[in-house]
């Protein structure tokens, strides 16, 4: 198996993730990092043992020996950079959002399809073996037609008006807080699980602090405890609450809820799927566990197992059974599926398994922007 060299741009929370894990795939070398801020970058560097600090995403552009990009910056600059990265001829594994708009991501799904670039997008949640067999236990037919999809997001990282992040000024963020980050995991999820496509939305957002106090020192990076500090007051308008109704494209029906205000819940992510036959049902907080419900026999609770799983899902629950898998797992095989995915490129082979590239980006980004016109116009409206 040929090597890939690979350098991740942006070292903050999740470019340091990126890089842990990429450390270990097999096949895969780290050329280097880059970030605006170069401490940061020298940080990361020297914490994992990556030979070289790129001064900017240009030098890494430029270099020919970089076969690969991990974009890992905040989301305004995900589209210039992904668009860039192609036309260098990278192959491109973008965080999420993969832009800041629809018509961004349109453009960018549709660059890559005519390269032949294989893309990547940052759901991971997915990417858990229980996941992976919800959504095979779904398409084999196991609990029926599906009729209702329920759920939340919920976190309490910005509870305080004193918590203050990037993520809620739109010039970086976009025009969404909430549904953009956490909305669009769960809605993948949501649509990875159940096959089907969320074709109609009704939206209600809200910024539950108008006036935040940031830090005059500077902000903290994404989940980083606020510490002591002078402040000052700024507006903010994105949202930090988001409720929604969902249309499935087989007239199923869903409500999802998102918070970033919830006191106590750190990440904590419900998934139920209720079908004509059965139900399923996912808990982050309890990411090992699928729940199976049925009508008249005993509900039951499996467990991630590599001997039980289907054969499709099998291969993503890699630990003995009774050895749990976490977030790191997960992303590492999301980060597996890419990488197989550049392999059968090589061979000439395409994908026979779904994983997220750029068009799953795009189908997200449409589903956010009709969510932020439903909220403002007050009515359903249609995803794309």
């Amino acid at each position: 198996m040929q090597r890939k060299k690979v350098a991740v741009i942006g070292t903050g929370y999740i470019g340091a993730v990126h890089v842990e894990q990429l450390l270990r795939m097999p096949g895969v070398e780290i050329v280097g990092v880059a970030d605006r801020n170069i401490a940061l970058a020298r940080d990361v560097a020297a914490r994992f043992g990556i030979a070289r600090v790129y001064d900017s995403a240009e030098q890494v552009l430029a270099d020919s020996a970089v076969e690969v990009i991990h974009n890992c910056t905040p989301n305004h600059l995900h589209y210039d950079l992904n668009c860039r990265a192609l036309a260098a001829g990278k192959e491109v594994f973008s965080e999420k959002p993969l832009a800041l708009n629809a018509a961004e991501s349109a453009d960018l799904a549709q660059r890559a399809a005519r390269q032949g670039a294989v893309t990547g997008v940052g759901f991971c949640y997915r990417y858990y073996p229980v996941v992976q067999e919800a959504a095979a236990r779904v398409a084999r037919g196991d609990i029926g037609t599906v009729f209702n999809v329920m759920g939340s997001y919920l976190q309490d990282w910005l509870l305080y008006d004193t918590d203050f992040n990037w993520r809620l000024n739109p010039d970086m963020a976009g025009r969404s807080n909430i549904m953009g980050d956490l909305g669009s995991h769960w809605c993948d999820l949501a649509q990875f699980v159940t096959g089907l496509k969320i074709v109609e939305v009704m939206a209600d957002l809200r910024t539950t602090h108008p006036v935040r106090k940031r830090p005059k020192s500077g902000e903290a990076l994404t989940f980083a405890k606020a510490g002591p500090s002078d402040y000052e007051e700024v507006p903010v308008k994105l949202d930090d609450y988001a409720a929604v109704l969902l249309r499935f494209e087989n007239g199923a029906r869903g409500t999802f809820t998102t918070s970033q205000l919830a006191a106590g819940r750190k990440c904590h992510i419900d998934l139920q799927v209720y079908g004509s036959k059965g139900a399923l049902a996912w808990n982050h907080e309890r990411q090992a566990e699928l729940w199976v419900g049925h009508r008249d026999t005993a509900n039951e609770v499996f467990i991630e197992s590599p001997l039980l799983q289907t054969e499709a899902t099998r291969r993503h629950a890699r630990l003995p059974s009774g050895h749990p898998m976490g977030y790191m797992d997960a992303m590492w095989n999301l980060f597996a599926d890419f990488y197989l995915a550049i392999d059968l490129k090589r061979q000439g082979k395409k994908p026979d398994y779904r994983y997220p590239d750029f068009a799953a980006g795009h189908a997200e980004m449409q589903v956010l922007e009709a969510a932020l016109a439903s909220h403002h116009s007050g009515a359903w409206t249609r995803v794309g």
